[in-house]
């Protein structure tokens, strides 16, 4: 059992496991979400214990508002595809100007581009199928097939990062533009999605090394007739 095999399961299995946390951010896990808007228009930080005013956590299935009036966070259902405007029910009224005014482009038909990220999950998780079964010892086939998996998973991740970076900046820049303050900050979704992503493009590489070195090990040891 090759320690290159090993590492391809484990990085795979790394990968899928991230890619899964930031798929049900929030409103699941409630901790990782991908951009925090402060709704009074003043700073927004992302340490927990620093962020007293009123906020909104954008996730990838939906949001989750915390309002300091000690009900603690109030989340959406999680869907694919969704709007702030229907936020409004969660703040206890009309939406804030922050929102009304600066982030109408978090709109359903956008948000649910977003399902983006279970399709990078699914693949993921295809290829640290193949990877357990080339672990195994089951035919050369699993080993190319967890390649090409993890390969296509890491493009995925890739077109979804893209995707991220244009998307949620755009909100955070409309709204420190509304309130001239740094009241949008992206958040942790963004890095456990790059991490993922480095993991599966590292992995077909860690499989060809081990193909490689166990062909050249062959042949050196090959027996003389």
């Amino acid at each position: 059992m090759g320690c290159d095999k090993i590492l391809g399961v484990a990085s795979i299995g790394v990968a899928a496991v991230l890619l899964g946390l930031v798929a049900f951010d929030v409103p699941y896990f409630k901790s990782i979400y991908f951009l925090r808007i402060d709704l009074s228009g003043a700073a927004a930080s992302t340490v927990a214990a620093n962020q007293t005013t009123p906020f909104v956590d954008l996730g990838v299935l939906g949001y989750c508002t915390n309002l300091q009036n000690g009900l603690g966070l109030q989340c959406s259902p999680a869907q694919i595809g969704y709007s702030l405007s229907e936020a409004s029910k969660y703040i206890n009224g009309s939406l804030p100007s922050i929102l009304s005014n600066g982030v109408n482009v978090a709109a359903a038909a956008l948000t649910k581009a977003l399902v983006l990220h279970l399709v990078a999950l699914a693949v993921a998780l295809i290829a640290f199928g193949f990877a357990l079964l080339a672990l195994l010892g089951i035919p050369f086939i699993a080993e190319c097939c967890a390649d090409c998996f993890s390969g296509f998973a890491g493009a995925t991740g890739f077109t979804v990062f893209i995707f991220d970076l244009a998307f949620f900046f755009i909100i955070k820049k409309r709204v420190n533009e509304e309130t001239g303050a740094n009241s949008a900050v992206m958040g942790n979704a963004i890095w456990l999605t790059v991490i993922a992503m480095l993991l599966l493009f590292v992995t077909p590489i860690l499989f060809l090394i081990g193909r490689c070195c166990g062909c050249a090990t062959k042949v050196a040891y090959k027996p003389l007739k």
